[in-house]
């Protein structure tokens, strides 16, 4: 599978395979189900009723395994169970004035690594109840003030995006009233807007030091031949040279290197 790099980590699945994997309505079912119990073919396949065949329910099962997203248990080949074995994460922001898409997928090695009640502050309070139905309650009140907590955490992100996508087009307005003249002379003036406006979105991955790679990546995509990466290096150190000249907090080093001081 394609490595790709986020968060200066490796990934063992890249976000097109992660895409296509989630793309797929009948593959996201199979995941939800096992996400709350490990289930076999048949009962998957009993689930769909008479929608989808035992047979594609198989074929789904098997692309999730090739991918590492799931795995089977059970040493009886008539009593295969699968469970989810990776976590995935996936958040995409699109808007007229901005794009963002993260992910992250990391393989669950031992199940038994994973985080135990004690390591948690309320474990000293779980562990005073004696009661089977009593932790029950303490548990889904655990749930649901950890639910709530997400929705207060979404709701102030929501906000955030808003009032950083109102930045982006105030900063595009400027870049069009003092720039656009100038611009417009150029022989590829929407790929220097484009490279504009692709540092704004990220700075922190640009604060300082430009990545003339991550930059080339974000622009061009990372499936770009050496060639046409070549051609594309050049003409994207010739546009951010140019843009140095117009604003006085991105410049070159004598290095060859671009910093965007911000």
């Amino acid at each position: 599978m394609e490595l790709e790099e986020q968060g200066g980590g490796k990934l063992f699945l890249s976000l097109d395979n992660l895409l296509e994997i989630l793309g797929n309505p009948t593959r996201r079912i199979i995941l939800s189900k096992l996400a709350k119990v490990p289930l076999g073919a048949s009962e998957l396949a009993a689930s769909f009723g008479t929608k989808i065949s035992r047979q594609a329910i198989h074929s789904q099962l098997k692309t999730l395994t090739d991918y590492n997203i799931i795995e089977s248990i059970g040493e009886d080949p008539r009593n295969i169970k699968y469970r989810i074995k990776s976590n995935l994460s996936l958040r995409i922001n699109i808007t007229p004035d901005y794009y963002s898409i993260k992910y992250d997928v990391s393989k669950i090695d031992d199940l038994s690594e994973n985080l135990k009640l004690k390591d948690i502050s309320c474990h000293v309070d779980y562990q005073k109840i004696n009661i089977p139905s009593e932790k029950l309650r303490f548990l889904g009140e655990r749930i649901r003030e950890v639910e709530q907590n997400i929705s207060e955490l979404e709701a102030e992100r929501n906000s955030l995006l808003r009032t950083k996508e109102c930045f982006i087009v105030e900063l595009k307005k400027i870049m069009i009233d003092l720039y656009d003249k100038d611009v417009k002379k150029r022989e590829q003036p929407n790929l220097e807007k484009e490279i504009f406006y692709t540092l704004f979105y990220n700075p922190i991955k640009y604060f300082k030091r430009i990545n003339i790679d991550t930059l080339l990546d974000d622009i061009f995509f990372s499936d770009m031949g050496n060639i046409r990466r070549a051609q594309n290096r050049i003409s994207v150190n010739y546009l951010l040279r140019d843009l140095s000249k117009l604003m006085d907090f991105m410049y070159e080093d004598e290095e060859d290197f671009f910093f965007f001081d911000i």
